[in-house]
């Protein structure tokens, strides 16, 4: 080992605590159980119930290394977060979609007299064609006799 890693050695000796629990004895031996199996465990007290209740109350004695406690884990509202992020977006696809129907109205009622007379044009074209075969179909043209 280096110079600097000997001078990082924590040689400090880790501290006894003392603390009581106080639960049911399936909370007790859980929190019991998890200081025994991280190596920490001293001793510990006999489980006493408490007069009148279901709990049970115990002493705990374990080392302290010092080392600070695990952060907190922060759950993410997913809900909200994906409620924040579509509201806004359908209300600007509802708002693109409202303007497109609003400028498909006014480009029909604006070519609709356009359309309409090629409607009529198209009417009589075919009113037209349909005269001039080998049958009348009662409309009475000059060459067919009627």
């Amino acid at each position: 080992m280096t110079r600097n890693q000997l001078a990082r050695v924590n040689t400090r000796r880790p501290a006894v605590v003392a603390r009581r629990i106080v639960g049911t004895p399936a909370e007790v031996a859980a929190t019991v159980a998890l200081v025994r199996d991280s190596g920490r465990l001293v001793s510990m007290t006999t489980p006493r119930q408490i007069p009148g209740d279901s709990r049970v109350t115990v002493t705990v004695r374990f080392l302290d290394d010092g080392r600070p406690a695990p952060a907190p884990v922060r759950r993410l509202r997913r809900g909200r977060v994906i409620a924040a992020a579509a509201v806004p977006t359908l209300g600007a696809v509802a708002v693109a979609g409202y303007l497109a129907a609003v400028q498909l109205v006014h480009a029909v009622r604006a070519a609709f007299p356009l359309v309409a007379g090629v409607v009529l044009v198209l009417v009589v074209i075919a009113v037209l064609v349909r005269r001039s075969g080998r049958c009348c179909p009662g409309l009475h043209c000059p060459g067919c006799g009627h």
